[in-house]
Order: C-alpha cells, then sequence, then structure tokens
C-alpha cells in the first residue's frame, strides 16, 4: 500500500476499525475477509458497504472471532497501524459489539443563519413553556442525547442457563441462536430454574418484532442499550409525536413473579437540525403514561409462563432468573 494511506489510529477503536476497512480494503476484499473468519458477507444486512463493515465488525466480535479479523487486516494491510485496535480488542472485545458510530457533530452555521435558528428556537421554547413543557429547563437542564444506533439481528447468539430437579444449571449458549435458547426455555417441565441473559443485540431485536405491524403500538423503530448502572435506555419513535424520537430510561425488578418496568426519565426530539443532539424537551406525562403501560402489557403477555425471582441489568446484558409455572 502507499505509504500516505498509512496512518496512526486515533479515533475511538470501533470507529477505527470501521473506518479503515472501508479505507483499505474493496467490498470483493471484504468478501475475502469475512469468508476467512467464517462470515458470509452477502448474507450480512444492508445493502452499502458501509452498513455491511458495521454488521462484519459486530458479527465477528459476537462470535469471538474478532481478532482473527484485526489480524487479517494488518496482513493484507500492514502499512497500516491496527496496533491500538488490536489492543483495545484484546483488552475489550466486547465493544466492538456496539455499533461503531461517531458522537454526532455539534451545530455550525453562519452569523445570519444562527441569529435566525435562535430566533427560531427562542419562539418554539416561549410556546413549549406556555404549554407547561420545559419545567427541567428552566432549573438548567440542558439535555444533549446521543443516538447510537443498533441493527435487530434474529441470529444474534443467546444464552440460556436450566437446572431441572437437582441437576446442576448447565450453559446451553455456546453457539445456539437466541430463537433456540427460548425454545429451550420453553420446552422446560414445571418448576424448572432457568437463568436467561440478553444483550443489546437481541432485546431490540424482541422489541421490534413485537412492534412490527402492530398499529396499536404507540412507538417503533426500538434502540434498546443496557447500562452499568443498571438502567436501561430505550429510544424509539413514538406515533402521538409524529414519529418524533423518544429517549427514555427504564429500571426493571422482579414483583410478584412479573418483570415490572420503571420509567426514570423521558425527553423528545421536538428540534431536529442535521444530525446534531439538539432540541431535546421532556416528554409530556400522558404520552409516557401510554407507551409504558403498553410495554408492560406486552411484557406481561409474553412472560405469563414464568415466575421471575430475579432481573439484573448490567452493562450491555439483561439476566432474567426464574422457575417454569
Amino acid at each position: 500500500m502507499d505509504s500516505d494511506r498509512a496512518r496512526k489510529i486515533t479515533d475511538a477503536p470501533p470507529v477505527a476499525l470501521r473506518r479503515s476497512l472501508a479505507a483499505y480494503f474493496s467490498d470483493a476484499e471484504l468478501q475475502t475477509l469475512a469468508h476467512d473468519v467464517g462470515i458470509d458477507y452477502e448474507e450480512l444486512p444492508g445493502q452499502t458497504k458501509s452498513a455491511k463493515i458495521v454488521h462484519l465488525i459486530q458479527t465477528a466480535a459476537r462470535r469471538g472471532t474478532i481478532l482473527d479479523l484485526i489480524a487479517l487486516c494488518q496482513a493484507e494491510r500492514p502499512n497500516a497501524d491496527w496496533s491500538a485496535i488490536h489492543a483495545a480488542a484484546t483488552a475489550n472485545p466486547q465493544q466492538f459489539l456496539r455499533a461503531p458510530d461517531e458522537t454526532p457533530p455539534l451545530l455550525t452555521a453562519s452569523p445570519d443563519r444562527a441569529l435566525k435558528i435562535g430566533i427560531v428556537l427562542g419562539a418554539l421554547m416561549m410556546l413549549l413553556l406556555a404549554c407547561g413543557f420545559g419545567g427541567g429547563l428552566l432549573a438548567g437542564q440542558v439535555v444533549r442525547v446521543t443516538l447510537n444506533p443498533i441493527q435487530p439481528d434474529l441470529d444474534a447468539l443467546g444464552q440460556v442457563i436450566i437446572r431441572i430437579e437437582n441437576q446442576q444449571f448447565t450453559p446451553q449458549g455456546a453457539g445456539i441462536s437466541f430463537a433456540r435458547a427460548m425454545q429451550i426455555i420453553g420446552n422446560l417441565p414445571a418448576g424448572a430454574s432457568f437463568a436467561l441473559q440478553l444483550d443489546d443485540v437481541q432485546a431490540t431485536t424482541i422489541v421490534a418484532e413485537v412492534t412490527k405491524g402492530r398499529p396499536d403500538a404507540p412507538a417503533r423503530d426500538p434502540h434498546i442499550r443496557f447500562l452499568a448502572n443498571g438502567q436501561i435506555t430505550v429510544n424509539v419513535r413514538v406515533r402521538q409525536l409524529g414519529d418524533r424520537r423518544v429517549a427514555l430510561v427504564y429500571t426493571a425488578r422482579a414483583e410478584g413473579g412479573r418483570i415490572v418496568i420503571t420509567p426514570a426519565s423521558a425527553w423528545v426530539n421536538l428540534v431536529e437540525v442535521s444530525n446534531t443532539t439538539f432540541g431535546w424537551f421532556p416528554l409530556p406525562q400522558p404520552d409516557l403514561d401510554d407507551v409504558t403501560r403498553w410495554a408492560q402489557a406486552q411484557l406481561d403477555a409474553a412472560t405469563r409462563d414464568f415466575w421471575f425471582d430475579d432481573v439484573t441489568v448490567g452493562e450491555d446484558k439483561l439476566t432474567l432468573a426464574g422457575t417454569k409455572r
């Protein structure tokens, strides 16, 4: 490779890997790389090269072959500096499970355009305050929300741990699909204990399937993340708000054998300027109640055959433990 194409990696590792794959490899070469780590490039979701690269990285991370993929890149393009990416993947391969996306840029504009935008936003704020919105903003709470999209994946790997009578807990998740994991739990005899672990992609896929083609669903296009602080972030488009993006934060607990969700905060994107994190305001309580009630009803219906003893939220994972009714 020409020396001018060699560059030092300074981005976040997943972003750096995506950019490097896009810059240094053609579609045909990417297909070969994917094949060499056991991935069918043509079967990856997405119609564009950039979309397929995102799924190539995530799939390799899920299957435990992300280091192999990076090693192949190093062998094929030795003039590029892959050391930082390789070191990051060695230390924390889980970070490559997330969509490698950059933080949206801040809004920039000419002085005249900035003045016009300021006038419009000022008028909008007056309207919102008159209607009862934006009370939190008066207290100085400026909210910046960055959406890091998750692509639903029906083939995402699942893990289920089961215990039947006095047998030891047995892992059933090495390489099985999430659908298979759910099938195992569904076929358990009454009284059998289980623990099911979901990640961001699996949870997003489940909610996407539940809301797809449902005119009664108040929200669509979900992106779900599990955080280390025990919270669950849900980014969806709410129909009653003109399909505007809403950022919800929930907590979850086991109560009376059910999984109970409780909203912690909710913000709606009323002002969309390019791709910036701009224009988020408190979601009206009635709309939050509608979304929460519908989500809880769907959750109750889907889990009525199980008794849940524990719900634990951690970084990129949700663990549910209970017994089959």
